[in-house]
């Protein structure tokens, strides 16, 4: 099964942007990406991306220990309301 996952938030003119995409030959891109643009006038003040590659195990090693800690707390934090 191939990764591919794209996710996108913002507020206040602010757009955010995560891609996932994995690749051939154990490689697996990550690139999020920021634009702000001026809500009155549409011009964009900052339009910038950063992406990084991973193999798999670099992947699961830098990204797990992070969403398995940020699944429990948003578990542990709807239980609670």
């Amino acid at each position: 099964m191939s990764l591919n996952y794209e996710a996108e938030f913002g507020r206040g003119g602010l757009l955010k942007t995560i891609k996932v995409k994995q690749h051939k030959y154990d490689l697996i891109e990550f690139t999020i990406t920021s634009k702000l643009t001026d809500e009155e006038t549409g011009k964009v003040i900052v339009d910038s991306a950063h992406t990084s590659f991973f193999d798999t195990k670099e992947f699961h090693e830098f990204f797990g220990t992070f969403i398995n800690d940020m699944k429990v707390r948003i578990e542990n934090d709807q239980q609670g309301k």
